[in-house]
């Protein structure tokens, strides 16, 4: 009996390097999902900041077009005004 027992510790000395090597493998390999996980939530965070950036923007933009041709008209519409006035002077 002894003579077995002295068999088993080897075989357990081993299994149990085994178990570590694979449970150090599944604890790393879960860390690199939950890093790629928070990673995505970091992207997709800055992409809204980005695109509400781009939105404002983008009315910027819209709100400078339409100063930019009111006064074209208005410009326009005083010339004209100026030209017949000079027109009758």
């Amino acid at each position: 009996m002894a003579q077995s027992i002295g068999v088993f510790i080897p075989i357990l000395g081993i299994l149990c390097g085994l178990v570590a090597i694979i449970v150090g493998y599944l604890l790393k390999s879960q860390k690199l999902k939950l890093d790629m996980i928070r990673e995505q939530r970091g992207s997709d965070a800055s992409n809204g900041e980005v695109m509400a950036e781009l939105h404002r923007l983008k009315e910027r933009v819209a709100v400078l077009e339409r100063l930019l041709t009111d006064d074209d008209r208005k410009l326009a519409t005083e010339i004209d005004r100026l030209r017949g006035g000079d027109v009758r002077g």
